[in-house]
């Protein structure tokens, strides 16, 4: 019986041995305190260099920065951590550029912004014309490049460009003279309906077209584009108030209406005052409306 308790108590104290020196000896002798070196600023090379000097554990995250080096450590240069503890190294990388497509835009619009982009990344830019119909001259329909590929010095992008003799984008006539409207309209060769309709807006200003801009047409269409130009009115001019209220709500403007007696008049406005607040951008109408 004497032999078996002796037996038992020397196998709990190998095991509680061993419990100290694996799990319990190395937390008391070996994970002493360290204090976080200031490595920002150094390549990432030196702050590795740095920290295994320190015996400092740590864990690397890249993030895109102008210049390749250490941007910060978590925690912070001259926290006291315990051996055994992972920090976090934050380090800058110069990140590839990537192309952005130019598909469908005009060209004229933006040499400047390619040309500075081919400098800047040490492109060949080469310039290629094609005749297309489906779509007006100058703008990028084909390009070397795939959206979104790394740009290295010394590539080529080629651009292709559309040429058009046979269509044209419909210009926004709306806010032009009507003088100016019709050497464009000339020129594409298009047929027009001009209607006048009094207006609060100047004189042969035009107030509406049919066709919204930017439509291709076909020049020599026999198409008819209709043209809606103001006649103007004076302050003191009497016309249909019904009429005069639907334009300017057409044209978006505010409107305060104020009505006035009248013996033979009805509906009629009289008078009229704008105010123009240029700061906001805003065109008010007053109205004298006759009831």
């Amino acid at each position: 019986m004497k032999w078996t308790l002796r037996l038992w108590l020397v196998t709990l104290g190998i095991i509680l041995i061993w419990i100290y020196f694996l799990f319990i000896s190395p937390k008391i002798f070996n994970n002493h305190i360290i204090t976080i070196p200031n490595v920002v600023n150094l390549s990432e090379e030196q702050a590795i260099e740095e920290l295994n000097k320190n015996k400092i554990k740590y864990q690397i995250t890249y993030i895109e920065n102008e210049e390749e080096v250490t941007l910060k450590t978590v925690p912070y240069a001259g926290t006291n951590i315990k051996s055994d503890y992972v920090i976090s190294l934050y380090v800058g990388k110069i990140m590839p550029a990537a192309y952005k497509s130019y598909l469908g835009r005009v060209y004229e619009n933006i040499a400047d912004e390619i040309e500075l982009m081919c400098n800047n990344h040490g492109l060949n830019l080469k310039i290629e014309y094609e005749e297309n119909e489906n779509t007006i001259s100058g703008v990028i329909i084909r390009e070397s490049l795939v959206d979104g590929s790394i740009l290295n010095q010394g590539d080529e992008l080629c651009l292709t460009i559309s040429t058009n003799h046979s269509s044209y984008m419909l210009p926004d006539f709306v806010g032009m003279s009507i003088d100016d409207a019709l050497s464009l309209i000339q020129e594409y060769n298009i047929k027009v309906n001009l209607t006048y309709i009094p207006t609060p807006v100047d004189e042969d200003i035009i107030i509406f077209q049919s066709t919204p801009p930017s439509t291709l047409i076909q020049k020599n269409n026999p198409y008819a584009l209709d043209l809606y130009i103001s006649k103007g009115v004076k302050p003191t001019t009497v016309i249909d108030a019904d009429l005069f209220v639907e334009v300017i709500h057409n044209l978006g403007y505010e409107m305060e209406i104020n009505y006035v007696n009248s013996n033979d008049l009805e509906n009629k406005l009289v008078a009229f005052e704008v105010q123009k607040l240029y700061d906001s951008n805003i065109v008010k109408y007053i109205l004298w409306i006759t009831k």
